[in-house]
C-alpha cells in the first residue's frame, strides 16, 4: 500500500488504523513498527533496517535484529520511503518479494513475513525518472495508492484534530 501527500496529511494515523483493523480481523498477528525514513542518516541505516551480526562492523559488539525482524508477523510503515537510497531499496524489494534478508555482516537469509505500508510527501515518478528511485519497487509498494487530502483542504478537522492531540498529552 502506498499512503502519499504533504507531511501532517494523516498517513502515519492511517496506517495505525489499517493495522488496528487488521488485528482485530487477525490478518496479522505481529508489531506495528513505523519507522520515518526521513530521520535516518549514515552508516547505520542498514543495521537499523535489516539488523547485523556481532561484528559486522566496528561497534557492531552483539546481534542486532533489525526492524524488518522486528515486523515478522505484523505491519511495517516506511513513511518518507523517497529519502532511502538504492542499494537499500534493493535490500528492501528482495525482503518483500522473497520474504528473506540478509542483516549486515551475515551470511545466513532471515526470513520475516510482513505487510509493507509506504509513504511519501515526494512524486516516486518523478524520483524514477531521476534514477533517485527503483522502478520495480515502486511497482511493488503501488498496489493500493491512497492520498489523505491535506489538513488544510480539510478546515472542518483542524478542531477534533486539536482536541485529541491535546486529549492525547493532558
Amino acid at each position: 500500500m502506498l499512503l502519499t501527500g504533504a507531511t501532517g496529511a494523516g498517513k502515519s494515523q492511517l496506517a495505525k488504523r489499517v493495522d488496528e483493523l487488521r488485528q482485530q480481523r487477525r490478518y496479522l498477528r505481529g508489531a506495528f513498527v513505523e519507522v520515518n525514513c526521513a530521520t535516518w542518516r549514515g552508516d547505520t541505516v542498514m543495521s537499523t533496517l535489516f539488523g547485523h551480526v556481532k561484528g559486522a562492523f566496528t561497534g557492531a559488539q552483539r546481534d542486532r535484529p533489525g526492524l524488518l525482524r522486528e515486523a515478522n508477523g505484523g505491519l511495517l510503515l516506511l513513511d518518507e520511503i523517497g529519502q532511502r537510497g538504492l542499494g537499500e531499496q534493493a535490500m528492501l524489494l528482495r525482503a518483500l518479494e522473497e520474504k528473506v534478508f540478509l542483516p549486515l555482516g551475515g551470511d545466513r537469509p532471515v526470513k520475516s513475513r510482513f505487510q509493507l505500508i509506504a509513504g511519501t510527501n515526494r512524486g516516486l515518478r518523478e524520483c524514477v525518472r531521476a534514477g533517485q528511485f527503483r522502478e520495480d519497487l515502486l511497482t511493488r509498494i503501488n498496489l493500493w495508492h491512497f492520498e489523505p487530502p491535506s489538513l488544510a483542504d480539510r478546515r472542518e478537522d483542524i478542531e477534533p484534530n486539536a482536541d485529541y492531540e491535546l486529549k492525547l498529552f493532558a
